[in-house]
């Protein structure tokens, strides 16, 4: 009875731990995500559009066949986005961290 009479009187926290568990969880594995390549797929060489998310797409691309100063992949560590290994870097510092970095 006095089992019953505590569930009664702590549901609403009981109910909380639960929900709480379940949500981190889910946020554990979350950020888990493996290696990706990136390729640059745009023609934009202006200031900054190295380091523009927009101008990069996951997996195989034909931007490595063209011809001019631009970075061709970048390999983004499990865990991390591609902002994270670009964001704020100049074009110069884009192609220098790039070993496969495409000159005229």
């Amino acid at each position: 009875m006095k089992f019953n009479q505590f569930l009664k009187i702590n549901a609403v926290a009981i109910a909380a731990v639960m929900f709480t568990g379940t949500v981190m969880s889910f946020k554990m594995t979350e950020k888990k995500t493996d290696v990706q390549q990136f390729y640059y797929n745009s023609t934009d060489t202006s200031a900054g559009a190295f380091s523009q998310e927009s101008n990069w797409a996951v997996g195989a691309g034909s931007s490595c066949l063209t011809t001019g100063n631009k970075p061709c992949t970048i390999t983004v560590p499990e865990g991390q986005d591609l902002i994270d290994v670009i964001g704020g870097l100049t074009n110069p510092q884009v192609l220098a961290i790039h070993p496969m970095e495409r000159r005229q």
